[in-house]
Formats: structure tokens, sequence, C-alpha cells
């Protein structure tokens, strides 16, 4: 066999090899598509934002069914059937495509990262990552509950001037610890914007719809690092119902 013939069979090796690649992509992508959708219990303007923001960001919406559940709905019969997926009837809560659920909002946006690969930081920044996410979803929340609460659902007279109190100060605290953790760069994770901004971001934006936004006024880190959150299409289509 001459020089030839060998590069022209080195010639049709590759070119089997390069179909079989395309061929094992295009099988991938059928499957991919024929897959069965997850499924987004939310409603508004609960801690499913956070959700439905990542979704946006990860531009996955055609991977995820909607369905609006009212915590508050009096149809007993519907909350019900609703706690067979979540034990406490509270939102949000995420069916993954195999069935199984996953009921806490900062775990379904760390499972989503994961599963797609995108907005998740270099292991030099996960630190930042996990912890905010976790302080996000367990003391942040709380407090601003506990402000919301008293706030908007108690009648003035009624409201506990105490339990506010405590609870401005603990804000206090995360703001002046953020404010140190955001100096010098834009997002949580340094310059590049990652799930755990969608988390805690979303309870920045909480804390901006109380008292026309009293707790982040003597904060100018956190108001800046709330602009550039707003500058972002996701969280645009996230907070004026365009996702919906």
């Amino acid at each position: 066999m001459n020089v030839k013939h060998l590069a022209i069979f080195s010639g049709f090796g590759i070119l089997t090899v390069i179909l079989a690649v395309v061929y094992k992509r295009k099988k991938w992508s059928l499957q991919k598509t024929k897959k069965k959708k997850m499924t987004l219990y939310w409603f508004d303007n609960f801690r499913s934002r956070r959700c439905e923001w990542l979704i946006t960001e990860l531009g996955i919406q055609s991977d995820v069914e909607l369905i609006s559940i009212n915590p508050q709905d009096p149809d007993q019969e519907k909350l019900a059937n609703y706690r067979k997926v979540h034990p406490h009837g509270t939102i949000p809560a995420m069916k993954l495509d195999d069935e199984t659920v996953i009921i806490e909002s900062g775990a379904i946006c760390l499972y989503l990262a994961d599963l797609y690969g995108r907005l998740v930081p270099d292991l030099s920044q996960k630190h930042n990552y996990y912890n905010f996410v976790l302080y996000a979803c367990s003391t942040l929340d709380e407090i601003l509950e506990n402000l919301y609460n008293q706030w908007i659902d108690t009648l003035l007279e009624d409201q506990d001037t105490a339990l506010i109190d405590k609870n401005v100060r603990k804000f206090q605290t995360f703001g002046r610890y953020f404010t140190k953790v955001l100096t010098g760069k834009q997002y949580i994770c340094g310059n590049r914007f990652t799930a755990a901004d969608c988390v805690l971001g979303y309870n920045i934006w909480w804390a901006s719809t109380m008292r026309n936004g009293v707790l982040l006024n003597e904060f100018p880190v956190l108001l800046d690092y709330y602009d550039r959150l707003q500058c972002r299409s996701a969280f645009q289509r996230t907070f004026t119902e365009e996702f919906k």
C-alpha cells in the first residue's frame, strides 16, 4: 500500500470519527428534547422569585413548567394536593424530571446552576458562593420576614416596636458585613455574576420594597449593587411580570 492509499484510508478514518461524533450529539440532542420538563411551583413575590430569575438568566424557560400555587388559597383540596409535593405547603418547590422534589429556593438555585454548568464561580470563590446562598436563605429571610409581617401585615397600633428594632439592627449588621465583602468588586463572587446573586439579590429587592427602601439607604455599596442587578434584562423580566 503506497502513501496515497494510506492518506485515503486516513481520511476515511477521520471522516468516520467526525460522523460518529455528529450522530452522538444529534442523538443526545433528540433525547434532551424528549426529556420531561421540570416543574416550578411559584407564587408572586415569594421566594420562588429567586428561582424564576435564575431560570431566566440561564435561558431555560422551555425546560421548566410553571404552576402557580397560593399558600393562602381557600381551596383546601388544592392545597392538600400540593402538600403531596411540599409537606409544608409553602413556596417554592421544584419537581425534577424524575419526580424527585427540592423544596428550598436556595437549593433549587444551586441545583440548576450545577445542572446547566453556568453561573457557578471558580473554586477560588466557592466559599463566598455557598456562604451567601445559605446566609440569604436563613439569616436574611428571617430578618426580612419579621419586618414584612410587622410593617406590612400588622396595623400600626399593633406593631411590636421591640421586634422591629431588633430586626432593623440585624439588617444593619448584614449591611456593614456585605459592604466589606462587596467593596472593590461587582458581585458576590468577584466581577462575575453567579446564582448566588439571584439568591441574595432577591433579599435586596425585598428590602427595597419596604418603607421606600429605608433599610438600604445608609449603605451606598448595597444600593450600587442593587442598581447593577436591576440593569440585568433577566432581573427586569422577572420582576416586571414578563416571565409569567
